[in-house]
């Protein structure tokens, strides 16, 4: 298989990625769509059978990632200006094509390779047991498959969305004012965390003005998915305690730390759950 070019060095500052992917699909496009910043390039696959693949490669740290959570960042760091979109369609190659009777040969040749589109071959279905199967409807059409919604992870409702920030506000909060009885500042190692996972997670860089913690509560700028976000804050107070804890002097602090994060696992078990939270946490602890 080749990838012909359809569009080439599209601005990420006028292309809505996520957009341009669900138009794609509902064109039944077969293909890719390669995204590249600053240090930073990824593809998503556009498969046969409606499939859906995404792969990110982050220069600067050297990560090289696939599935749900790449495409999520995908999705955030192309809306970073100054990138380019581009769009290739797969189309076979005709030394792959298998051999064909000559009259079937030459009734074939009438209609050139790169003429016959993805979405054509998709949609004429073999007949089973003598019954074609049913025809694809018209657009705008839902997929029943789609891999694309998962990474976006449907947004919450509002009540939910201010739960899951009350839940990591108090997570937050506990950590702060434990360090602060030590007198340690919580904020500005927040910070540092913050810049440490950017790369990973951009709605969290102190530049973009999206997360903001501040007398113990979080806002957010817009809302991030609920999985994606609880991994940023969970990573996070990883990289906080880990670094408390390995200076001695500060062994007390992050004794208690941990303690008053069991305590919250405890108390809030079930909504935690919820959210995917509980597991997460242990996992640090």
């Amino acid at each position: 298989m080749k990838h012909n070019p359809i569009h080439e060095n599209l601005d990420t500052s006028f292309v809505n990625l996520s957009a341009l992917v669900r138009y794609l699909r509902r064109r039944q496009f077969v293909g890719k769509v390669r995204i590249e910043l600053s240090g930073y390039e990824a593809d998503i696959y556009l498969c046969r059978g409606n499939q859906l693949r995404a792969r990110e490669y982050d220069r600067i740290t050297g990560r090289i990632s696939e599935g749900e959570e790449a495409l999520q960042r995908i999705l955030i760091r192309a809306r970073e200006a100054g990138g380019t979109v581009n769009v290739y369609q797969e189309v076979a190659e005709k030394s792959e094509a298998p051999s064909l009777p000559a009259k079937e040969e030459a009734r074939r040749q009438t209609k050139p390779v790169q003429d016959i589109k993805p979405v054509t071959v998709v949609a004429q279905q073999q007949p089973t047991n003598g019954k074609p199967k049913a025809a694809l409807p018209e657009f705008p059409f839902e997929f029943s498959n789609n891999v694309e919604s998962k990474a976006r992870q449907t947004q919450l409702s509002p009540n939910d969305w201010q739960t899951l920030l009350d839940l990591l506000s108090e997570l937050l909060e506990t950590v702060d004012k434990t360090l602060a009885a030590a007198n340690l500042d919580f904020t500005a190692a927040l910070n540092k965390a913050r810049a440490q996972v950017s790369s990973d997670y951009p709605f969290l860089n102190p530049d973009s003005n999206i997360f903001v913690y501040k007398n113990g509560k979080i806002t957010m700028g817009e809302q991030a998915g609920p999985k994606l976000f609880v991994a940023s804050i969970v990573e996070i107070l990883q990289r906080i305690l880990d670094k408390l804890g390995s200076i001695p002097k500060f062994a007390p602090a992050y004794r208690l730390a941990t303690k008053n994060i069991l305590t919250l696992i405890e108390h809030r078990k079930p909504t935690y759950d919820k959210f995917s939270i509980t597991d997460q946490l242990k996992k640090v602890l």
